[in-house]
């Protein structure tokens, strides 16, 4: 049986890790880009190591850690992050109570009330949600802007799956537990390269098995067979391939189109503004969000935080990501921080940018159905595979997306009887 794996990111390098791993190599994996990571790919600059934007690695699946850890030696960080709202500082995730008490008397009382005699609304929408669960002062303080901000949809036009799964206040069953994927407290980190070491190091078992700059122009479905004819681009050459299984992290949107299927689904582009800075630090945090409506910047990694090897004492580099790009300049990220008190310009040596046409799938109120579609269509296609964040068009962790390539490798291995051997 023949495999084609579409992208080389965490999600096509895990597969294709797990796969020859287990003693089967009859597979290809196609990357239009020239270099192997997708968005967990690292860069290094003005000697440190830059990732595309803050990920994290918490995990408590045995297995996922294990394989991880056996690919490029990390170490565990205690984590530190922060929200910056109405010109103060609270914990991540939020805690009401902190809340309360920080924004006494005018702020808080509000909240307070409008919690206790809250509504109840059919759960139709993000914002409704959040009105049932904290009532209108607390969304019109935290949620409704940071996710309008983020998704560039009105709130009330955001699937309210997306609260479920991402809101970041905890329950009172949360806040006494702490247990939840909110509420992780420590997180695992390369000890050298970024999260880019893990694709790395996956790359160098799979080179063989990966064409790099080769990109996917058409895809067809064989009418008396199952298998699936690929067109493929590598340059100026273009060949047809086929292959009785397809895997792709393909955005699903540009994949399901190929086959003759379209989504009313789109994603959210980001600017990434990566600033080097004559300073040693400028907090202590991992990673901290602006969550007013008003900024424009969304979240800020300061990635010396995260290391454990020798850096440049006296310097630091910040990454800003930024969604509603619109008036979009690297003047307007730098002026934000100045206002908020973050940096001073005069100490910023060196900027660089990255743009991501597709970061964030965007949960509207056609989500749901959306999805209901793709399941049907994919019943159809029993052979194609939908792996990463793009393709499944959901939310993922390095670790949840990586744990999904172990499960289709070894899906693949059981029902094909590919190989005996365990891919563990």
């Amino acid at each position: 049986m023949k495999i084609g794996i579409l992208g080389a990111g965490i999600a096509g390098l895990g597969v294709g890790y797990c796969l020859k791993k287990a003693g089967y190599n009859n597979f290809t994996i196609f990357e239009a880009s020239d270099k192997v990571g997708g968005l967990a790919r690292s860069f290094k600059w003005h000697g440190f190591d830059c990732d595309l934007a803050p990920h994290r690695l918490f995990t408590d699946d045995d297995e996922v850690r294990e394989q991880l850890l056996s690919l490029t030696p990390m170490h565990r960080l205690r984590r530190q992050s922060e929200i910056y709202i109405r010109g103060k500082w609270i914990q991540d995730p939020v805690n009401a109570i902190e809340v309360v008490m920080k924004f006494f008397p005018r702020e808080s009382m509000r909240i307070v009330w409008h919690y206790l005699f809250r509504d109840k609304h059919p759960e139709t929408d993000f914002e409704s949600l959040v009105l049932n669960k904290f009532g209108k002062g607390l969304n019109e303080f935290f949620f409704k802007p940071y996710s309008e901000k983020l998704f560039g949809v009105p709130a009330n036009q955001i699937s309210p799956v997306w609260g479920r799964r991402k809101i970041r206040v905890g329950g009172l069953k949360d806040i006494i537990r702490r247990k939840s994927r909110l509420y992780f407290k420590e997180f695992y980190y390369p000890d050298q390269s970024g999260y880019g070491a893990i694709t790395d190091a996956l790359f160098t078992h799979l080179k063989d098995e990966v064409k790099l700059e080769t990109r996917l122009v058409g895809l067809e479905k064989s009418s008396d067979s199952a298998r699936y004819y690929c067109t493929i681009q590598n340059g100026e050459e273009v060949t047809t391939e086929y292959f009785d299984v397809l895997v792709s992290s393909l955005p699903i949107t540009l994949l399901l189109q190929m086959l003759g299927k379209t989504l009313n689904l789109s994603f959210r582009p980001a600017i990434l503004t990566y600033l080097l800075i004559n300073k040693p630090c400028i907090t202590k945090n991992h990673w901290y969000y602006i969550a007013d409506g008003e900024h424009k910047i969304n979240r800020v990694a300061e990635f010396k935080n995260f290391a454990v090897n020798s850096l440049p004492e006296d310097k630091t580099v910040i990454c800003c990501e930024i969604t509603n790009t619109e008036g979009y300049s690297v003047e307007a990220v730098i002026n934000e921080l100045q206002n908020i008190g973050l940096i001073d310009p005069e100490l910023i040596i060196d900027t660089k940018v990255v743009k991501i046409p597709e970061a964030y799938p965007i949960y509207d109120l056609e989500y749901e159905n959306q999805m209901d579609e793709i399941a049907d269509f994919c019943a159809d296609h029993p052979n194609l595979h939908l792996i990463g964040r793009n393709a499944q068009f959901l939310h993922q962790d390095i670790d949840e997306i990586f744990g999904s390539g172990i499960k289709i490798a070894k899906q693949l291995i059981q029902q094909n009887k590919l190989v005996e051997v365990s891919v563990t």
